[in-house]
């Protein structure tokens, strides 16, 4: 860890939103301010969705100083490469005040920005941050960034892999997420007056965006519910993308659905997590899911997509990872786990156990040390 012992640290992020990313981002800078006494400076570049809920993190972890700057990434009409170079290059010169040791990136294109400001900044130290479901320019400026870098970090295996196939690229690494879980046992307010006391309760915790497949949930939970009228779901997530949470509250109406299922944003993970008997998470493409994490560290049972990331999580042999195509093998995990209160304790006891195994911070951290220091 000395390494990062009384050390300057840059945190590049591209909104102040809260998703799985910029979650692991401020507890990791928490970390680091708190426990071994490090400057930290917060940064990002996009306005747009922004969320309280970034901010109340912020503020319970003792994270003060934000810095919201224009796009450096922006760029209209002619010359846009230059255009951006020179954008990057003030960013640059903006951050030596810090005099930084460390940029940390979050997200490709932060890192774009990382590799290409960090030595004008001063800092000795920056690489690829690739975080899963992430998004890729393929223009000019990304290729002369992927060719700066210093190396490339995932945290999934399967970010990896992808990182090496777009790129060509050998120098990669996979390292883990670590928890950010406080368990807090309460039962919340939120949930209380929803006529769900004594059901089974499910609840999948994403934002509502493209590759998140919270309508897949809802067709099997209302086949479910043909069958055993003791189960709610609830969905928790900003609507990010505007028509698919449209879809989805569409879906619910139409089906009459809406005494049974329960949506939620604006609303912290940790007040719905002691709420909730089962875990699920369906999507496209995840790195290391924190939601999955999050639901370890409340020792619940999860149904859950089979990605590299969550089998880094849960292990190649755990029972209840499920093929998004496969709604038969959707309906008999979920329905199992919600007959079987026995088979939810059991499994949900060995998912906290594996995280609290597995995944701390202090081991993260030695993870990234080693790894900066090869």
């Amino acid at each position: 860890m000395m390494i990062f012992q009384n050390k300057k640290i840059i945190f590049l992020l591209k909104s102040f939103t809260l998703g799985g990313a910029e979650k692991q981002a401020l507890n990791f800078a928490a970390y680091l301010q708190n426990e071994l006494n490090c400057s930290i400076f917060i940064y990002s570049y996009i306005k747009t969705n922004e969320s309280k809920l970034f901010y109340e993190e912020c503020e319970k972890l003792g994270l003060n100083n934000l810095r919201l700057e224009k796009n450096p990434l922006s760029a209209s009409g002619n010359f846009k490469y230059i255009k951006r170079r020179i954008k990057i290059f003030l960013l640059g010169i903006k951050l030596r005040k810090h005099n930084p040791d460390i940029i940390i990136p979050y997200l490709n294109p932060p890192s774009i920005i990382a590799v290409l400001c960090y030595k004008i900044s001063g800092a000795k130290i920056t690489f690829w941050h690739h975080r899963g479901a992430d998004y890729y320019r393929g223009d000019y400026i990304e290729k002369i960034a992927v060719k700066k870098t210093p190396f490339f970090l995932a945290n999934s295996i399967e970010g990896k892999k992808e990182l090496e196939s777009k790129f060509k690229i050998k120098k990669g690494y996979f390292l883990p997420n670590f928890s950010t879980v406080n368990k807090i046992n309460t039962n919340n307010f939120l949930l209380k007056n929803k006529g769900i006391k004594g059901k089974v309760v499910l609840g999948m915790i994403a934002h509502f965006r493209e590759e998140k497949l919270q309508i897949i949930l809802i067709e099997v939970f209302s086949k479910l519910l043909q069958k055993n009228k003791n189960i709610h779901l609830v969905l928790v997530g900003d609507a990010l993308d505007k028509k698919k949470f449209n879809e989805v509250k569409k879906y619910i109406f139409i089906n009459n659905l809406k005494d049974s299922i329960t949506i939620l944003h604006n609303t912290k993970a940790e007040d719905v997590l002691p709420c909730l008997d089962i875990g699920v998470l369906i999507s496209l493409k995840e790195g290391m899911p924190n939601t999955v994490m999050e639901y370890m560290g409340y020792s619940l049972p999860i149904v859950v997509t089979k990605h590299d990331g969550c089998v880094s999580l849960l292990g190649s042999n755990y029972k209840y990872f499920i093929d998004n195509k496969n709604e038969v093998d959707q309906l008999n995990k979920l329905e199992k786990l919600i007959l079987e209160e026995k088979e939810r304790k059991k499994i949900g006891e060995q998912n906290y156990m594996s995280l609290q195994n597995n995944f701390t911070i202090e081991k993260y951290i030695n993870r990234l040390t080693v790894i900066l220091n090869s």
